[in-house]
């Protein structure tokens, strides 16, 4: 039983200088327990792009469906516009340099 003893109070001085360690309500130190969450300084993140909420006509939603049930296209619609959107810069001869 000593050897058990004596194990644990080696293990239990290797452990004191952990970088982690549990402990309970009471041990907590006080500048971990006086810090708020609040305090930080609040800074937004900057938004690659922002979410638009397109309002596409219904007769474009039709002629979408048709050509997804006719497997001529297998695009989702985001990128089936963004598709168009760049055949229709190259055809007006925007990525001419």
């Amino acid at each position: 039983m000593t050897a058990k003893t004596a194990l644990m109070d080696r293990l239990a001085k290797v452990a004191k200088g952990a970088p982690l360690q549990e402990a309970t309500g009471e041990e907590i130190p006080a500048k971990a327990s006086t810090h708020n969450v609040g305090d930080e300084p609040k800074t937004k993140a900057k938004v690659g792009r922002k979410p638009k909420n397109l309002q596409i006509p219904q007769d474009l939603w039709e002629a979408y469906e048709h050509l997804k049930n006719n497997n001529t296209t297998s695009l989702l619609m985001t990128p089936y516009i963004l598709e168009a959107f760049r055949e229709k810069l190259a055809r007006d001869g925007a990525f001419n340099k």
